[in-house]
């Protein structure tokens, strides 16, 4: 079966030359084409990795299209079995993508990842369940200090990775996908640049009838935020404004209203506590957040 790999590359030319080598390093069972997308860098980074890796297939943007449309660039040019959504931040690690074929070979899932870890080996959350009901709640309003793990749109505990097992969504960081999911529902939502793409794309998938499976088997080492400034800032805030924009989407601008309110709140109850206990640069991202939705 053959693997059709798609990477992002802005502006981090060494991240994605580590990304590369770590696959074209090692003999895969299976036959691998890699597609690279320069999107709009300006830096120089497209020359020095066509220069280094004559056997990936590279293509450039006129203009920073993000992660959805970045990727839906790439998507129509692969013709294989398997596409691997793969960060330009993330390393693979031996025997994974066979792994990770074999079981989407033997099984009806239709979306697969595995877990991830950074360099360190920390576990780094990558899966959950949608932000409804008290999944958006334990989220918000980190409901996991008192007890409550579960349901929680971001999943913390190490025994949730322990096994492999069908969840709603899974991390576009590294996200294995059957051709006749694209097929059925089309590819990445674009009206989302940046975060949420991934759980939307998942949501879509589930009602379409396909699978989503995390399987910690295999591993995959990501740096969490390695091609962005104030990562922790740009990913709350990508993932409540794109959020946002789900809710009215799917259930109307009454749900987006109610939804804004419970946001707010919960941003400004981070934002008091991190106060109280003189954590004063978290209070302030917590409360930059707030201005940009």
């Amino acid at each position: 079966m053959k693997l059709g790999i798609s990477i992002i590359n802005y502006r981090t030319t060494e991240l994605t030359k580590k990304c590369l080598e770590s696959i074209l390093s090692r003999k895969w069972h299976n036959k691998i084409d890699i597609w690279v997308l320069d999107n709009a860098s300006g830096d120089g980074s497209l020359g020095v990795l066509r220069r280094d890796f004559p056997q990936v297939n590279f293509v450039e943007s006129d203009k920073n299209l993000g992660f959805a449309a970045g990727h839906n660039f790439i998507l129509p040019r692969i013709k294989d079995d398997l596409i691997l959504i793969l960060n330009s931040d993330a390393e693979i690690l031996p025997d994974s993508l066979d792994k990770m074929i074999s079981y989407m070979k033997e099984t009806d899932c239709g979306i697969l990842s595995p877990k991830l870890v950074d360099f360190d080996g920390t576990l780094q959350p990558n899966s959950g369940d949608f932000p409804f009901g008290a999944a958006l709640f334990n989220w918000l309003f980190n409901l996991e200090i008192f007890g409550f793990k579960e349901p929680n749109f971001h999943r913390n505990e190490p025994e949730y990775y322990q096994n492999a097992h069908e969840v709603d969504w899974v991390s576009g960081g590294c996200m294995m996908i059957k051709r006749q999911v694209f097929e059925k529902i089309g590819y990445f939502n674009e009206e989302y640049f940046m975060y949420f793409e991934d759980v939307e794309f998942c949501f879509r998938a589930r009602y379409a009838g396909f699978k989503t499976v995390i399987y910690p088997e295999v591993s995959c080492k990501h740096l969490s935020g390695g091609s962005l400034e104030n990562p922790h800032f740009r990913q709350w805030s990508g993932e409540l404004i794109n959020l946002l924009k789900f809710y009215r989407k799917n259930f109307g601008k009454g749900s987006e209203v109610m939804l804004r309110i419970l946001i707010y709140l919960a941003m400004t109850l981070r934002m008091l506590a991190f106060l109280l206990l003189a954590k004063f640069r978290k209070a302030g991202t917590y409360g930059k957040v707030i201005k940009t939705i």
